[in-house]
């Protein structure tokens, strides 16, 4: 059976001072996606977000 990895705020907010810079960074990730790709999904962002998350 296949199951996708769930994305949760938990899991990422470890890797963050705060929630602010979580917000932040996700923030820009998303306007950035938003830029390039045109309309895109919050689970797009939220995934292209973890990816990023220690290129920082």
């Amino acid at each position: 059976m296949y199951t996708e990895k769930k994305l949760t705020t938990e899991a990422l907010r470890k890797k963050f001072k705060n929630n602010f810079n979580l917000c932040n960074f996700s923030i820009h990730v998303g306007q950035e996606m938003l830029r390039r790709e045109g309309g895109v999904m919050l689970h797009d962002i939220l995934k292209k977000v973890e990816e990023r998350v220690d290129e920082r």
